[in-house]
Order: structure tokens, then C-alpha cells, then sequence
């Protein structure tokens, strides 16, 4: 910048150069930048960033309450990776949509809030413009039940795993000797867990199902069988077909097992039901109930999860009808399954009775760490849309199910006995006594409740309190109305409120 002095007498004057204006226009725009970046910062106070999405719904200028809110609303449908397992060149697709998934939502609002608030101020305001000029994008991560994706392993591996059988001599047929492959359910689970976390929601991902196989057995002389009428009773297997089309078989090595006398001829009955309960395991399918919201403005209901039947291995029928079939020399014999049906169906929802508020109740967490936090968040997302049918028991552990690492929550303090200690799940009672002040407030019955081992301020008066400790300690009340009870929490982290469950027929609490 330049200036020039001109003395004419007794006067001076100042004469400003283009250097000197545009240094002052400079200035302005840097003023106008600094107010701006002040005004955006402020109007983003407790608000995410604009240009954030969350699984495909916007989510910019929202709390992190009205974000949870509206991914709850308009992504319900989000899509599941396609997963499947391979062994020895074969693949099975893995049915993941029956098990029971979940979205963690609460965890992708709070990532998506973090977004352009984390490392040094360049970097921070990288991100805030990224999100302004191509959107920022958060997806949720998944939370898959392992007991129930267990059941779908375990239904694949049993049509893989087998005995191994010694060679053998039936008639002038000589048997080659058959390895024997026993599955891994767990290796395989942790692989499966692990291909679901990194898969591409545009490809197929691959588990492998772990498996070790074993040696034959030594032949033994019970393995020859005289020639004659009575190798038919287990030369060939058995075919076990269900009604529905499914298909097993029972080898003539199990038959052989299982025959203890030919002429005439008899089963070993017991031993029969013994092979059949633990074909039952990869069998069986538990039925899933509906979960559902209450939609305020129309007064009716939402179906978050859709339910679905399952089904059961009649044992007994089975095996009459195995016992038959082998006496008659028959090649085939019923496979009978019985249909378990959800006691929440998603296509009944109509006649369920959720109307109007019944009760509700909120605990305070305020000052409570954010693991803490995030194992409220996590335990209360778990019931979202629980619905308990009349007459029905409620089972705080049933929907929670494991509190560990892999179910998403995270190390806090928590209450071991008469002491505090370092452990997984520490703020999951506070979801447990907010349930239970709930259904106490609404007078329902409590079946099962047990109190902390010493009076904590964040759960209030002595004996308001429900503490759980996964399987053993459960919270438990009973439904004694004619109506279908919806549980809606809701979960104020900011203000470290609740979650304030409602229990319905409801609407949602304010």
C-alpha cells in the first residue's frame, strides 16, 4: 500500500492509490467470510452439518434426535448385503432377511453428527464443504442377531457335515470307506460375522464353512452283512420328504444303526428319537414376530419388521412313520413338520388394539460418558416396535438378548454385586428400570425384577430400580389387558433424558 502527502500552504491532503481500496475490500470480504463462518457454526450447534446423509436420507440442519426420527421413518428398507457360504467348490446363499437384522442407526446419526467436528480446522472445514458441494455419506452398520444366524449355519451344516463309515462288504457289493466332516458353527459364524461388516452391497460375499474332516473308521466284522431278504433294510437310504418339498435321507449306515433285529423286524426306538432330535436342530425355524410404530398423524400403525412363520420337526410322527416305512420296504417315509405361527402377525395388525397411550415413564442419565451413552442408545434400539401380544410375558432379556462386544456394546462402568466395576453393557439398566417404571406406572404385573446392589442417583429412589445381568437376571412383566402393548423408546442423548419408554396402545410420548 502507498500513500502520497501534498502540502499546498498550510494544508495536507491524502490521497488513497487502488492498492489502498482494494486492501479495504479486502478486509470486507474477510470480515463477511469470518461472520459467515460464524453464523454457519452457530446455526449448526447441535445440528449435523448440511449436505450429511444417512443411509440415502438427509439428515442436514437435524438434531441427532430428528435425524434418528426420520432414517427410522424413511429408511426402513435398507438394503442387506447377499452373503454366502463355500466349501469344496459348492455355495449356499445365506437367508439373512429371516434372521433377525438390525440397522444401527443410533450409531450412523452420531458418526454422520461428528462429520466436519474431527481433526484439525482445515480438515474440519474440508468436510463441512464436501458435504456442501457432493454430500457427505454415512452408512449404518448392521447388527445381526448371531443365535438366529447361528440357526441358518447350522441348517447348511447339516446338509455338509456326515459320519465317517468304515468299508464295508453288502452282499457282493464292496462299500469304499467314507470320511467323516464335522463343521465348525462358530469359526464358520465369526467368518460369516466378519463377510457381512466388509461386504459390497453390489456383489456377493464369500464365507467360507469351516470343516475338518476326519478317518474312517477300522472295518469291523459287524460291517459284513449276510446276503439275503434283509439287506434291503439298508442297502438303500431312506428318503424323509416333507410336504413342503423338503427332502432328507437316512443313510443305510444310520438304518444299520438303528435296526436291532431283522427278521423280525425292529427299531431302536429311543435311538430313533435321538437321531431325529438333532436332525431337528438344522431343522427348525423360531417364528419372528411383526415390529411396529404408531404413526401419530393417521392414527395407525407402521410394520417396521414384517413377522414371519416358523416351524417345528414333529419327532414322534417322523419316526412312526419311519418304523412304518421300513416295515413295509418302502423307500420313502413323511417328513412331518408343524408350523409355529408368530404371536405378533404383521397381517393382523388392524385388530390389535394400539389406540391410545397407556403409560409411560423417563429416567435421567445427564453426565454420564459416551460409552455409557452408547449402550443406552444400543440397548433401546433393540426395542424399538416390541410388541407384547395379551397375556403375554415380556422378557427384557429375550430382546436384548446377549450384552457383549459382538451385540455392539461397549466397555462402562456397571454394578457387580455390592461394587462398581469395568464391564460390557454398563447403562443397560437404565433402558431396564425405564421399562419397568413403565409397566409399573401403567399397573401391570411384574413377574421378575431384582434391584442394584446399591442405590445408584441416575435410577432414583431404592426399589425403582430393574437390573438385568444376560441370561440369568431378567426383567419381566405380564400383559393382563385384551389389547396388544407397543413399546416406543425414545432416547434424548443430548439432554441425557430417558430413554422415555411409552407402553402401548399408544402415541408417542412428548
Amino acid at each position: 500500500m502507498q500513500t502520497s502527502l501534498t502540502q499546498s500552504g498550510s494544508r495536507i491532503r491524502l490521497r488513497r492509490t487502488t492498492s489502498d481500496y482494494l486492501f479495504l475490500l479486502a478486509l470486507l470480504i474477510l470480515f463477511t467470510l469470518l461472520l459467515g463462518a460464524a453464523t454457519w457454526t452457530f446455526w449448526h450447534t447441535n445440528r449435523i452439518y448440511t449436505g450429511v446423509t444417512v443411509g440415502g436420507v438427509p439428515v442436514g440442519g437435524l438434531t441427532r434426535g430428528q435425524a434418528l426420527d426420520k432414517v427410522h421413518g424413511e429408511a426402513l428398507a435398507y438394503q442387506l448385503p447377499s452373503v454366502s457360504l463355500t466349501y469344496v467348490g459348492q455355495q449356499w446363499p445365506l437367508a439373512i432377511t429371516p434372521v433377525q437384522t438390525t440397522v444401527d442407526w443410533a450409531d450412523a446419526v452420531n458418526r454422520a453428527y461428528l462429520v466436519g467436528r474431527e481433526g484439525s480446522l482445515a480438515q474440519r472445514a474440508w468436510e463441512q464443504l464436501r458435504g456442501i458441494v457432493g454430500g457427505a455419506i454415512v452408512n449404518p452398520e448392521l447388527v445381526i442377531d448371531p443365535a438366529l444366524l447361528r440357526t441358518e449355519i447350522e441348517r447348511i451344516a447339516a446338509r455338509v457335515a456326515k459320519p465317517g463309515l468304515a468299508a464295508r462288504q453288502i452282499g457282493a457289493v464292496a462299500v469304499p470307506a467314507q470320511a467323516g466332516v464335522a463343521v465348525d458353527v462358530n469359526a464358520t459364524l465369526a467368518g460369516v460375522l466378519e463377510a457381512v461388516e466388509q461386504a459390497d452391497l453390489h456383489a456377493t460375499a464369500l464365507a467360507p464353512l469351516v470343516a475338518t474332516t476326519s478317518a474312517p473308521p477300522a472295518p469291523t466284522p459287524a460291517t459284513t452283512l449276510a446276503s439275503g431278504a434283509d439287506e434291503a433294510l439298508v442297502v438303500a437310504p431312506l428318503m424323509l420328504r416333507a410336504e413342503s418339498g423338503m427332502t432328507m435321507a437316512l443313510d443305510p449306515a444310520v438304518l444299520q444303526r438303528l435296526t436291532t433285529s431283522k427278521s423280525p423286524l425292529e427299531i431302536d426306538a429311543e435311538g430313533l428319537r435321538s437321531y431325529l432330535t438333532e436332525l431337528a436342530h438344522g431343522i427348525e425355524v423360531p417364528a419372528r414376530d411383526a415390529r411396529l410404530r404408531f404413526d401419530p398423524n393417521s392414527g395407525g400403525l407402521i410394520v417396521l419388521q414384517s413377522s414371519q412363520p416358523g416351524r417345528t420337526l414333529d419327532i414322534d410322527g417322523t419316526a412312526q412313520g419311519v418304523v412304518a416305512a421300513l416295515a413295509a420296504g418302502q423307500t420313502e417315509a413323511p417328513l412331518i413338520l408343524n408350523p409355529v405361527q408368530p404371536t405378533v402377525d404383521s397381517n393382523n395388525v388392524a385388530a390389535m388394539g394400539i389406540r391410545e397411550l397407556v403409560a409411560s415413564a423417563s429416567t435421567y442419565f445427564a453426565g454420564s460418558s459416551a460409552s455409557r451413552v452408547r449402550n443406552i442408545e444400543v440397548a433401546a434400539d433393540k426395542f424399538d416396535g416390541v410388541v407384547v401380544p395379551p397375556g403375554g410375558v415380556f422378557s427384557f432379556n429375550d430382546v436384548v438378548r446377549d450384552v457383549s462386544s459382538a451385540n455392539g456394546f461397549e466397555d462402562s462402568l456397571i454394578i457387580w454385586g455390592d461394587r462398581t466395576a469395568v464391564g460390557v453393557g454398563g447403562g443397560v439398566c437404565q433402558v431396564s428400570t425405564t421399562i419397568f417404571r413403565t409397566a409399573y406406572e401403567g399397573g401391570f404385573p411384574i413377574v421378575a425384577r431384582a434391584n442394584h446392589g446399591y442405590v445408584v442417583d441416575w435410577y432414583g429412589d431404592p426399589g425403582m430400580d430393574a437390573t438385568i445381568f444376560t441370561p440369568t437376571v431378567d426383567f419381566q412383566f405380564r400383559n393382563d389387558t385384551g389389547a396388544h402393548l407397543l413399546l416406543e423408546p425414545i432416547v434424548d442423548s443430548a439432554n441425557g433424558s430417558s430413554p422415555s419408554t411409552s407402553t402401548a396402545p399408544a402415541q408417542t410420548v412428548p
